[in-house]
């Protein structure tokens, strides 16, 4: 592996499935999520879904924004939905940087007493409080009435702490269900994250390799970044897969060049088929 690294003159992989926020890419769909995000928090409109299919991309968007997010933000990162709803508060009041508490703090109608006068004092030096959930779809019944009870800790005018949901598409459809109505009835702030259209595979691929600072001679050809779009359907992960294989393909074949066939290539090693159309060009 250290070879196919000083072949391709990687200082780090261009494209893993981990979601590294410095290799973010402002696709339309993304930049249009992210503009949701800012509004549904700086409106302070309590509750803000973003939602979208496996691969699309949400837990790189919702680390991208955390990083830059600036002071006027306490920010709480959950991406465990099977939180209790003890553990959700603890975790949000250690954010607001309170950790120890007494053994007979710990009822939650007392947590909640202790996040609310939190919740005031960063209110006052006009900060918000956000939580961030991630893999949001997990969570159960309980959980999100939890939430949905959070966000009844308001003042006269405005809603003391954000909640920006990410999950995929089985959310929405939780949400439907009778007795999750009133939380679905608050969530003002909605939008369906979408993977890249198909003239924004050869910029997203170009991004991925110079944030990476790989030798520019490597080179997608055009028929290589159709077939990409064609096998993955846009999806950002799916690209990063079938790219990093391609490139091993070429690799072996000790070239630079990344064509069609070595498109082809990485998907049968992914899928344990044989493509009998292959060509190379």
């Amino acid at each position: 592996m250290d070879s196919y690294k000083s072949y391709f003159k990687f200082q780090e992989s261009a494209f893993s499935v981990a979601p590294d926020h410095k290799f973010f890419f402002f696709s339309h769909s993304a930049a249009e999520a992210l503009n949701h995000v800012r509004y549904g928090i700086y409106e302070s409109l309590g509750f803000t879904l973003i939602r979208g299919e496996p691969g699309t991309g949400k837990t790189m968007l919702l680390r991208y924004f955390l990083s830059k997010s600036g002071e006027d933000l306490l920010t709480t990162h959950i991406s465990d939905p099977r939180l209790s709803g003890k553990e959700l508060l603890l975790a949000v009041l250690a954010s607001l940087g309170m950790s120890r508490f007494p053994d007979d703090d710990l009822t939650e109608r007392k947590l909640v007493q202790q996040l609310y006068d939190r919740l005031l004092s960063a209110h006052r030096q006009s900060k918000k409080v956000v939580i961030f959930l991630d893999e949001a779809q997990g969570l159960d019944f309980e959980s999100l009435e939890g939430l949905r009870l959070l966000s009844n800790l308001e003042t006269n005018n405005q809603k003391l702490i954000q909640i920006v949901l990410f999950g995929q598409t089985e959310l929405e459809e939780k949400l439907q269900e009778r007795r999750l109505r009133q939380l679905d009835q608050r969530i003002l702030v909605r939008y369906h994250l979408l993977p890249l259209e198909p003239e924004e595979i050869q910029p997203y691929i170009q991004h991925q390799l110079t944030v990476a600072k790989i030798d520019s001679c490597v080179e997608f050809d055009l028929q290589s970044i159709n077939k990409i779009y064609e096998i993955s359907g846009g999806l950002p992960r799916m690209v990063n897969v079938l790219c990093e294989r391609a490139m091993m393909s070429a690799f072996v074949e000790n070239t630079r060049k990344i064509n069609v066939g070595n498109i082809l290539e990485g998907w049968e090693s992914l899928n344990g088929i044989k493509i009998l159309e292959r060509t190379r060009v």
